[in-house]
C-alpha cells in the first residue's frame, strides 16, 4: 500500500472519526441524570449496545496502524473521497437527529415519564433517523477507507442491533402513544422518506 495515496485518507478518517465521537459524548453527558427511565429488555440492550460501541471503537485500526490493511479494496480514488462526503451527511444526520430528540433521547430502548413524541426535524419524514444515520456514516467508513473489515466491523453489528431493536422500539413506542404513533408510521418510513406518498 503507497503510504503517499493511503495517508491523506487515514488523516480525515481520523479526523472525521473524532468529531463523531465528540459528538456523540457531547450528546450523551448532555442528558444524562436529566430523567429517569424505564428500561426495556435490559440485558439484550446492554449486549447489543456494547456490542455496537465495540465495533465503534475499533475502527481507528485503521489510521492508528496498519494491521488491516490486508483488507484494501482496489476502489478509485473518487469513490473514496466520496466516502468523505458521505461520512459528513452522515454526521450531519446525526447531530440533526439528536437536536430534535432532545433529552428524549437514550442509548438504549427505554422510556421515561416525560417522554414525548418527537415529529420535528428529521422525525417529519423518517422514524428511525439515527439509525439512518449510523448507516450512512457506516457507508461512508467504508468507502473512505476502501476496506471491507472496517465495513463488516461497523455494519454487521449494526445490522443485528437495528434487526433485532427497531420492531421492539416501535412497540414500546405504539404502546406508549398508541394511536397518535401508528399514525405517525403510516406517513413515515423506517430509515427513508416515503417520497412516493
Amino acid at each position: 500500500m503507497n503510504p503517499s495515496i493511503e495517508n491523506p485518507f487515514r488523516i480525515v478518517f481520523a479526523v472525521l472519526w473524532v468529531i463523531y465521537f465528540g459528538s456523540r459524548l457531547y450528546f450523551q453527558r448532555r442528558i444524562k441524570g436529566s430523567l429517569e427511565y424505564t428500561r426495556i429488555n435490559e440485558r439484550q440492550e446492554i449486549v447489543l449496545f456494547r456490542l455496537f460501541a465495540i465495533a465503534f471503537l475499533l475502527l481507528p485500526l485503521y489510521f492508528l496502524t496498519d494491521w488491516i490493511d490486508f483488507a484494501s479494496l482496489p476502489l478509485p480514488l473518487w469513490l473514496r473521497w466520496s466516502g468523505g462526503l458521505t461520512t459528513c451527511v452522515g454526521m450531519v444526520l446525526f447531530n440533526w437527529s439528536h437536536q430534535a430528540l432532545g433529552r428524549n433521547w437514550t442509548a438504549v430502548l427505554a422510556l421515561s415519564n416525560e417522554h414525548e413524541m418527537v415529529q420535528s426535524g428529521p422525525y417529519r419524514y423518517v422514524r428511525h433517523p439515527m439509525y439512518s444515520s449510523f448507516f450512512v456514516l457506516g457507508i461512508g467508513f467504508w468507502l473512505l477507507s476502501a476496506n471491507w473489515l472496517i465495513a463488516a466491523t461497523y455494519l454487521l453489528p449494526l445490522s443485528v442491533m437495528y434487526g433485532v431493536r427497531v420492531s421492539l422500539e416501535e412497540k414500546m413506542m405504539a404502546d406508549r402513544f398508541g394511536e397518535s404513533y401508528r399514525q405517525y408510521m403510516m406517513h413515515t418510513g423506517r430509515l427513508f422518506p416515503q417520497f412516493w406518498r
